[in-house]
């Protein structure tokens, strides 16, 4: 089973770009993408420099930073084309242990018909575990009607109700994943196309993958594939933080493409009842408002949440 892997870097991060790189070469993939995502001078001539010492590794170079949407398309296309069967996504600063791709590959062969795609575990995306462990994969995407993962009801139940787990699974469905860690056959393609460029970022890879779960096939995440995030996310650098803290501090982009790309991937697969999600989306409206109205970001919360609305993809 021949694997591409494709990582897509930006900024200044060679330092962790290159550790994925030697454990990736250690594992013996066949060939490696890498998405250059407009990344800093230092970076750069750092790859430049280690692809001397192999033949396995590729360089697509962009002049600016198209976002993960389009730069894991840039991949996918190119990967697409080389002879390579299988394809496994990582971010700069996913690291596999050190059976990480081979419990992919057993997997693979015996996995059910119905499973089209497999997911390396990253141990700090917790949601995605809970999900296996609870046999519920919508788990992973929040309850129905929720706005930006906040439902009023959900809150309350989780008070009174105690959810069984099966702790000893593993493995198991999910119903969406991100692009990191992601493992299938290239074929996959041809069925769910490829990532909608205009999210460019947050969300994209939610968006991309859900096509397959609406395709009636499957999602399997492999507990024991792990892949380490040496960097963390900015999304989950503090759990005690409440996603209006983390909204108030933010970048200004980062809340942006947040909101209006989660605000359409709601309105297109998860709200059944527009009274719910309404009512949701005006408990957490008010709820920032009493947190950071005097902010910048509230603004721009409020002009993603309006573009989703109205489906204006345009850039912040």
């Amino acid at each position: 089973m021949q694997v591409t892997v494709i990582i897509v870097t930006y900024a200044d991060r060679y330092y962790l770009l290159k550790e994925v790189l030697v454990s990736c070469l250690n594992l013996g993939v066949n060939d490696i993408i890498i998405v250059d995502n407009n990344s800093e001078k230092n970076s750069k001539e750092k790859i430049k420099k280690f692809l001397k010492d192999t033949q396995k590794v590729q360089v697509i170079s962009n002049k600016q930073n198209v976002g993960s949407a389009k730069a894991y398309k840039q991949g996918l296309e190119k990967a697409y084309k080389l002879n390579n069967e299988y394809i496994w996504l990582l971010d700069d600063d996913n690291k596999p242990r050190a059976r990480a791709l081979s419990l992919l590959l057993d997997f693979w062969n015996k996995k059910p018909k119905t499973v089209s795609a497999l997911l390396s575990f990253r141990p700090d995306r917790v949601q995605f575990r809970e999900a296996v462990f609870k046999e519920n994969p919508n788990l992973v995407l929040s309850k129905k009607n929720s706005f930006s993962g906040f439902h009023l009801f959900e809150k309350i139940s989780r008070i009174y109700t105690k959810e069984k787990q099966n702790k000893e699974k593993l493995y198991g469905e999910i119903a969406c994943a991100p692009y990191g860690g992601l493992f299938f056959h290239k074929s996959l393609l041809k069925e769910i196309g490829y990532p909608n460029e205009k999210f460019y970022l947050y969300s994209d890879d939610h968006e991309w993958t859900y096509r397959i779960t609406k395709r009636n096939k499957k999602i399997y995440l492999v507990l024991d594939s792990i892949v380490d995030d040496i960097d963390t996310s900015w999304a989950i650098k503090d759990k005690k933080e409440t996603i209006f803290s983390k909204i108030k501090k933010a970048p200004p982009f980062r809340v942006y493409y947040t909101i209006r790309n989660r605000t359409l991937f709601e309105k297109q697969y998860l709200v059944n009842n527009n009274f719910i999600y309404g009512l949701n989306k005006l408990l957490f409206t008010v709820l920032l408002f009493i947190y950071s109205s005097n902010t910048k970001n509230f603004k721009v919360f409020m002009r993603a949440v309006k573009n989703a609305e109205n489906n204006n993809l345009e850039k912040y």
